[in-house]
């Protein structure tokens, strides 16, 4: 009876075994397509990720070629304009260096034509030019001599005046009160603030200082409100010059 029981439950056991395994083999089929077609999806989408991330660099390295290329023409450019700004700049510095060799050539030969018009040979210009130059030396030292000569004539005039004058009757100037204004050393005579009004040519001054007398003057010529006088040098005191501001009286 037990035996009977054991196989009645092995029998049951297989049965259920073979539904069990009717049933769930199409899902176990199934399930090991799904899995064999998921691993082919999953193949495939890492094959086009692969490509997808070489297509990725290679438009990397494509984009950064491009961006150098970029950065070399920029570069090319600038330095293309950069030489043209130089060309144009040495093209035009060129062509006025022609138009100022046009000019001075045109110019030559302008004054080329007038020396053939005075029959002058350019050899002969070179002698005319030293001849000119020696020539305006020449000019120059007799005109240095001329100013030389009339100052000394000057200088005898003035003396002669003064030494005629001292023969003269002595000129009466009452009341003459002064100051120098001026005095040049050079040709030793005075500037005087006393004018027409009391001053007289050929009148002769003391020139003192505080209670000293410094020395005379005789005046040759008299304006309005000044007298130019030269100073008598037989009058000249050996310590003493006269100087601006020392008192002029008669």
């Amino acid at each position: 009876m037990l035996r009977l029981a054991l196989i009645f439950g092995l029998l049951a056991s297989i049965a259920g075994l073979v539904v069990s395994l009717v049933v769930t083999k199409p899902k176990v089929t199934e399930l090991a397509e799904n899995l064999t077609k998921t691993k082919g999806d999953l193949a495939a989408s890492e094959t086009a990720r692969l490509k997808s991330d070489g297509e990725a660099k290679a438009a990397k390295l494509v984009a950064e070629k491009a961006a150098k290329d970029l950065s070399e023409t920029k570069q090319e450019l600038e330095k293309s304009q950069a030489d043209e700004v130089t060309q144009h700049s040495r093209a035009d510095r060129l062509a006025n260096d022609l138009s100022k060799a046009s000019k001075e050539r045109n110019d030559a030969r302008e004054e080329l034509s007038r020396w053939e018009l005075t029959g002058i040979k350019p050899e002969q210009v070179f002698v005319l030019k030293g001849d000119i130059k020696k020539a305006n030396e020449m000019i120059a030292v007799v005109e240095s001599e001329k100013k030389l000569l009339s100052r000394k004539v000057d200088t005898l005039e003035s003396r002669l005046h003064r030494y005629e004058a001292d023969i003269e009757p002595p000129v009466e100037m009452p009341g003459l009160r002064g100051k120098v204004l001026a005095v040049d050393a050079k040709w030793n005579f005075i500037v005087i603030d006393a004018g027409s009004d009391v001053a007289k040519e050929n009148g002769v001054v003391l020139i003192r200082r505080d209670d000293k007398l410094v020395g005379k003057a005789r005046i040759v010529r008299v304006e309005a409100q000044r007298s130019f006088a030269n100073i008598l040098p037989e009058w000249q005191q050996a310590n003493y010059s006269v100087a601006e501001g020392d008192s002029v009286l008669y």
